[in-house]
């Protein structure tokens, strides 16, 4: 028979046609040699895996396909099927065909994938590519197809093992590629713990139950064996701190399990979950990157001048691993942890972003109203996780970032003794946390709140360094004002800083409102008396006895 103008399905239409009961023999081959012939070649498989194709598509309304379906179509013999067992795994490892096995019976069937029948249709020919050089989402994307087809039963174990190590090992330069292999798990336990991960990215779940472990398991044999070591708490999972019992009210869930905090911070760092980075929970953080802030000359009492000078010096890398290595060495610990206060619009936060630009060190900026959560134990878990992201950037960084809780003032007060509320437990749990993370970080933590007076004895003696930004002197006043409004003569910046007691955000507001008036009204040099007007307003929402104390005439 011709196959001029015959695409690959009309093709394979012939030969499962000329099949039915041929029991497969030379007359056949011979009959259909050209279609066979054609189909080898266009796939690139041999004329038996041509055949047995030919009849799986045939039977693929069948969802599920036996060998013994095939002998039964073509009039053979099951022992002459079996024959062909070889060209049938060519085919499974061709992904031309999926070999499914289900638990109730375990009998081993085949079915063909949807993409190839899509594929046939439109005359193209399936080449199964491996998965290799993913994005990180691709690589979750590509397991959680993997998982769903092991779940519906849509392949075998084996074939399911094989296509996640050839997921992994094909896609190492992946952070978490890499640190799963590092794991070495065997296959049984590796499939277990890539299950409770997909768990959590793709549907956030924090519980796996027992049995949803079944479909990753061998065979019943093996999941009972699976079960019990959960259940005692002897799984190897569990002895290498992956997974952990879940805890319902207080009572520990035995049948039920989840990502220990050490396995998400290790293993799914700036992984997508639910949409969101699961570190991030409920609260945002920002990475600032230190290339991306502008320069910016700040002009301080000569007090806080010294000490800015001095944490520069400590926050240059060499003389910071130095200094971290010889307290290491002398049992003392090595995080820095500093405390900037006073008035709003003396610098604080300016002052961060400036020693983080001169210092080449990123910023990990935390908005701290956003981790309270009105959720019980949401605020704990924020904060939790607030260093658990930092602790990876800073194993992850040459140069270790910074990290930034602006305007602090809500989780540094004074902790409430003998709380009974649940929101005042809840302020004293999420301090207790922080405490203890401060006592242990690695790192630079930089705090800016502007009120000092309520901050906790215990908050005190962590902060190793602790800056009083006072509002400016007239000296520094004046050249704030010179930097500002550089047409400013000196002895009007000098009267400026002498009659108004404003601080540097105060000048650099009036500062603004005449740039504005430059560009409304053209006005280039600052007229004394139209700034005036400006100091004025600056001043409105101070109240009458500050307008008096600061001298307004």
């Amino acid at each position: 028979m011709s196959t001029k103008r015959m695409n690959i399905l009309e093709c394979i239409e012939v030969i499962a046609d000329k099949a039915e009961n041929s029991q497969l023999s030379e007359s056949f081959f011979n009959e259909v040699d050209g279609q066979i012939r054609y189909v080898s070649r266009k796939l690139g498989i041999n004329s038996i895996q041509a055949v047995v194709l030919a009849l799986m598509v045939n039977r693929s309304y069948d969802t599920r396909i036996e060998l013994n379906d095939l002998s039964d179509y073509v009039g053979c013999k099951y022992i002459k099927m079996l024959r062909y067992s070889a060209d049938v795994e060519g085919l499974v490892k061709s992904h031309l065909i999926a070999c499914t096995m289900g638990r109730a019976d375990d009998n081993i069937t085949y079915r063909v994938p949807l993409v190839v029948i899509e594929h046939l249709k439109n005359n193209k020919a399936y080449k199964y590519e491996v998965p290799k050089d993913l994005t990180t989402s691709e690589f979750f994307g590509k397991l959680n197809e993997y998982i769903d087809c092991r779940v519906h039963e849509e392949c075998s174990i084996e074939g399911f093992q094989d296509d996640v190590v050839e997921l992994i090992e094909n896609n190492l330069h992946l952070d978490f590629a890499s640190r799963i292999k590092a794991l070495e798990l065997d296959i049984n336990n590796l499939v277990l713990f890539l299950f409770v991960c997909d768990a959590f990215i793709q549907n956030r779940e924090e519980n796996v139950r027992q049995q949803d472990f079944a479909e990753m398991c061998c065979n019943k044999y093996h999941f009972k064996s699976v079960c019990n070591l959960l259940m005692e708490g002897n799984h190897r999972l569990q002895k290498l701190n992956l997974i952990e019992f879940c805890n319902e009210d207080g009572m520990v869930n035995r049948e039920e399990y989840k990502l220990t905090d050490d396995a998400k911070r290790n293993f799914l760092f700036g992984v997508k979950a639910g949409g969101s980075d699961y570190l991030s929970g409920n609260f945002s953080s920002l990475l600032v990157d230190c290339r991306s802030l502008p320069a910016k000359e700040l002009f301080y009492n000569r007090k806080v001048t010294d000490s800015i000078k001095q944490l520069e010096g400590l926050l240059e890398q060499n003389n910071f691993s130095d200094i971290c290595n010889r307290l290491k060495e002398k049992g003392l610990r090595s995080g820095f942890a500093c405390l900037f206060y006073g008035a709003p619009g003396t610098g604080k936060t300016e002052t961060v972003y400036q020693l983080a630009r001169k210092t080449d060190r990123n910023i990990m900026r935390v908005n701290i109203s956003e981790i309270k959560s009105s959720w019980v134990g949401e605020s704990e878990k924020n904060i939790k996780n607030v260093f658990n992201k930092y602790r990876y950037l800073v194993e992850k960084s040459d140069v270790a970032p910074i990290l930034l809780f602006n305007e602090a003032d809500a989780i540094l007060g004074k902790r409430m003794e003998g709380a009974e509320r649940a929101v005042d437990r809840m302020e004293n749990s999420i301090q207790n946390i922080i405490l203890q993370e401060i006592e242990n970080m690695e790192g630079i933590l930089i705090a800016t709140t502007n009120i000092a007076g309520n901050l906790d004895k215990a908050f005190e003696r962590r902060f190793l360094y602790k800056i009083e930004f006072e509002r400016p002197d007239v000296q520094a006043k004046s050249a704030i004002w010179r930097s500002m409004m550089p047409d400013l003569r000196e002895d009007e910046a000098d009267k400026l800083a002498s009659l108004y007691d404003f601080s540097g955000g105060q000048i650099e507001n009036i500062c603004r409102k005449h740039a504005i008036d430059s560009i409304l009204w053209g006005e280039q040099n600052p007229d004394f008396e139209k700034l005036k007007e400006h100091y004025e307003s600056e001043v409105l929402h101070l109240g009458n006895s500050e307008r008096r104390k600061i001298g307004f005439r």
